[in-house]
C-alpha cells in the first residue's frame, strides 16, 4: 500500500484544516479546484455544488473539479459533532480513506481517491472527510435493477461480479448492496466500481465463508419482494460464477440461516462461518 499521509502531500488550510493528497492528484491541482479547502465540520454544501446524500453525521455532495473525470469530484465528510465521535475520529473519514487504498492494493475496482482532509479545534478533529472521483456515466445497481424491465431479480445478475470480486479478492466490504455497486452499462460486459468503504474487514483470498455473508447481506438489503428470486436463480448463479468450493445445497443453507441473523456492523467486520450445525 502507498505511504499515506505525507507531509510533502500535505496543504494546510485556514481555521485547523488540512489535507492530504494521494499519488492520484498533485498538490497544484488540488489548490486548482479548491482555493479554499472545503470545511469538512460545516454540515452545509458549498453554493452550486449537488446534494448526493445526508444522513446523520454525514455529507455527500457532487462539486466541479475541472480537469478530473466528468470535471467533478464527490465530496463526502462527516460533521462530527458529538464529542465521543470526536474522541473517536478514526472511525469515518481517515478509516474509509485508508480501506479504499487497501481495497486497490487488492485489485478491487473503486473509485480513485484524491485525498484526505480534516479540521482540529484545540486539537480535537471536529470533522473529517475524502474527495473521490465521480464515477461518470455510471449508475447504481439498485437504480438500473429498479427500472430493469427485465425485473429485479434478473438485472441483479449484473453486480454478481462485485461479490464474486471481493470473495476472490478477501475484501469483506460491509455494506454490499445494490446502491454502493456501480456499473459502466447495462450488460453482461459492464465494469464495476464498489463505493462506500467506511467500513471493511480484509481476509485471504477466497475464505470460503465469506461468500455466504455477502450474499446474505446482499439479499437482506434488497427489495423485501424479491427475496424469493433472489435466493433462487440469483443465487445459482452466484455461487456458479464464485466457483465455490462447497456444494451448493450446503451453501444455499448457511445464507438461508444467516438471512435470520441481523448482525451489527461490529459483528459483520469479525465475521465468521455460519455455525455448520444449523446450516446443515
Amino acid at each position: 500500500m502507498p505511504e499515506l499521509f505525507r507531509e510533502d502531500q500535505k496543504i494546510s488550510g485556514k481555521d485547523g484544516v488540512s489535507f492530504w493528497a494521494t499519488d492520484e492528484i498533485s498538490i497544484d491541482d488540488i489548490v486548482a479546484i479548491f482555493p479554499v479547502l472545503p470545511d469538512p465540520s460545516s454540515e452545509s454544501i458549498p453554493r452550486g455544488a449537488k446534494l448526493l446524500k445526508r444522513a446523520r453525521q454525514r455529507l455527500v455532495y457532487q462539486t466541479a473539479a475541472s480537469g478530473l473525470p466528468g470535471n467533478k469530484a464527490v465530496v463526502k465528510m462527516f460533521p462530527l459533532k458529538n464529542p465521543i465521535s470526536r474522541l473517536k475520529h478514526r472511525k469515518y473519514a481517515r478509516r474509509e480513506f485508508i480501506n479504499y487504498q487497501k481495497a486497490r492494493d487488492k485489485n478491487v475496482p473503486v473509485p480513485r481517491v484524491y485525498g484526505y482532509i480534516e479540521k482540529r479545534h484545540f486539537g480535537f478533529v471536529t470533522g473529517s472527510g475524502i474527495i473521490i472521483e465521480w464515477l461518470e456515466g455510471q449508475r447504481d445497481l439498485l437504480d438500473i435493477a429498479s427500472n430493469s424491465p427485465e425485473g429485479y431479480a434478473c438485472a441483479a445478475k449484473l453486480g454478481i461480479p462485485a461479490l464474486v470480486g471481493l470473495y476472490n479478492a478477501g475484501a469483506m466490504h460491509i455494506d454490499a448492496r445494490d446502491e454502493n455497486i456501480f456499473l459502466s452499462s447495462q450488460d453482461s460486459s459492464a465494469e464495476v466500481c464498489l463505493i462506500d468503504w467506511q467500513y471493511a474487514g480484509f481476509h485471504p483470498s477466497r475464505s470460503e465463508w465469506m461468500l455466504e455473508h455477502l450474499a446474505a447481506y446482499y439479499i437482506r438489503n434488497a427489495p423485501t419482494v424479491e427475496r424469493g428470486a433472489l435466493c433462487g436463480d440469483w443465487l445459482t448463479e452466484l455461487h456458479k460464477q464464485a466457483e465455490h468450493e462447497i456444494e451448493f445445497k450446503i451453501f444455499s443453507k448457511r445464507v438461508e440461516v444467516l438471512l435470520s441473523a441481523r448482525q451489527s456492523v461490529r459483528a459483520r467486520l469479525k465475521l465468521r462461518p455460519a455455525k455448520m450445525d444449523k446450516a446443515i
